[in-house]
């Protein structure tokens, strides 16, 4: 069912022959698979197949992302920790990628961390040598991010030595790319407050574009991504002055890292008080 979700972000449909004859599985389960989808309200279903949601509604929630392609975004976020030095101001967008990477920054020192992701600042709070500065803003509940005027005002009073986005889709004439205005708007103001902005992909963000670009490829400094990145592309961004990281993936990561849930309804106080 990841997979579908995934071929549906550079597809208008799927079929059902098709993926039966992809996963070699009957067209009875690629079925019972695809109506689960859009129980949950991730597809649409059409005649023999399904399609993306309307333009509007695609976005998968967080939670779900984060569980996608887990090893490659470990290890973009373990080698994009290494470029961070204790005493640094940082931008982190509300990426998933972002999120793994705000995991591996819990034992630096003297740290100051600017994020409009609500996960991901709660991830932080309690790392005794990082100070969290949210961005403030309207609450988007699929992404966990504020965006809006109130976060690009603070970040236009703010100088942040790093910027670490992530991005839906990216090319070296487009630069990064992602799908949602209000997203896009505030990864704009984040990477204009920052001295250097470092672009933190995973393999398969390469084969996809999107509606929007918020960092033109002149303004990027550095991108960190895995090993499936396409040799060709990772020429064409070298060519173009950027430096392209390569991390190695292992297979050693943790099962069911999930964020702390914030949307859950606090326990209801008892009645003597409690």
């Amino acid at each position: 069912m990841q997979q579908v979700l995934q071929m549906l972000e550079t597809r208008d449909s799927v079929q059902v022959a098709e993926l039966a004859e992809a996963f070699s599985v009957s067209e009875v389960t690629v079925r019972s698979d695809l109506t689960e989808l859009a129980r949950q309200g991730l597809v649409a279903r059409v005649r023999g197949g399904v399609r993306p949601l309307d333009r509007g509604q695609s976005e998968l929630g967080f939670d779900f992302r984060l569980g996608l392609d887990v090893e490659r975004k470990r290890a973009v976020a373990r080698e994009a920790a290494k470029l961070i030095g204790d005493g640094e101001a940082i931008a982190l967008d509300a990426s998933t990628t972002a999120y793994y990477l705000a995991l591996e920054l819990r034992s630096k020192r003297e740290l100051v961390v600017v994020t409009n992701g609500i996960l991901i600042a709660a991830s932080l709070a309690d790392a005794p040598g990082i100070n969290v500065l949210v961005t403030g803003g309207m609450l988007r509940m699929s992404a966990m991010s504020l965006v809006g005027d109130l976060g690009g005002e603070l970040l236009k009073a703010t100088r942040i030595n790093k910027g670490f986005l992530g991005a839906r889709g990216l090319s070296v004439e487009r630069g990064l790319m992602d799908l949602n205005p209000d997203e896009v708007r505030i990864k704009q103001q984040m990477a204009e407050a920052c001295e250097r902005v470092i672009a933190i992909v995973d393999g398969t963000k390469w084969h996809r574009s999107a509606l929007l670009s918020f960092v033109p490829s002149d303004a990027v400094q550095a991108i960190v991504t895995d090993e499936s990145a396409p040799a060709e592309q990772v020429r064409a961004w070298n060519q173009h002055g950027v430096e392209v990281i390569v991390a190695e993936v292992h297979d050693d990561v943790p099962a069911n890292v999930r964020p702390i849930d914030l949307r859950r309804a606090p326990p209801e106080r008892g009645g003597n008080g409690s």
